[in-house]
């Protein structure tokens, strides 16, 4: 009977280890898995033309989220919730605001893995060996983190300047391209 036991007890450890390291994961990548729902969405609400790049560029921003050290994984997603709420806000030029938030998630996902690559190989520990190559490690080190923070403040001025590149009209375009092209009666 106690053997019984023990090896119930024993799966019933093994079913609670799984279930924490399920949820240690969810924890520890929350930004990533709400990038996954984001960026599925943002795919299937892009017309066909641009489905496969907006496909491969939330791709792109779900290996690198995963790869990546802080703070690339919550910029992504950061990157990923403006796009949605540019696409909401934009009233003239709706696929050029998509393609925005396509390329500027590529771009900033080939830049985390980048990042990723220069700080999971060591590449600046490996250059601290030589005194003389030490200054510029440093040096490259810090452009690297700059980058990282500037990246997406850079497609966040640019999205809010296309948003607030025309002022509010009282219609959509489309209406009111159709009032003045029949002058108001139709």
């Amino acid at each position: 009977m106690s053997t019984f036991f023990s090896a119930t007890w024993m799966a019933l450890i093994w079913v609670i280890n799984g279930i924490l390291v399920i949820i240690y994961f969810a924890f520890e990548h929350f930004s990533t898995i709400l990038l996954v729902g984001s960026a599925a969405a943002f795919v299937g609400r892009t017309p066909k033309e641009q489905r496969a790049w907006a496909a491969g560029s939330g791709l792109l921003a779900i290996v690198s989220a995963l790869a990546a050290p802080f703070p690339v994984p919550w910029f992504l997603l950061m990157l990923s919730l403006a796009g949605w709420i540019g696409q909401w806000l934009e009233q003239y030029n709706k696929p050029a605001a998509r393609w925005n938030t396509i390329r500027a998630q590529a771009l900033y996902a080939i830049a985390g893995l980048g990042y990723a690559a220069y700080r999971g190989f060591g590449l600046d520990n490996a250059l601290l060996s030589d005194p003389t190559m030490a200054q510029g490690a440093g040096y490259i080190s810090t452009i690297l983190a700059i980058a990282m923070y500037a990246m997406p403040l850079g497609f966040l001025v640019m999205l809010a300047q296309s948003i607030w590149a025309h002022p509010p009209a009282p219609s959509a375009p489309g209406e009111m391209i159709s009032t003045i092209r029949t002058r108001g009666k139709g």
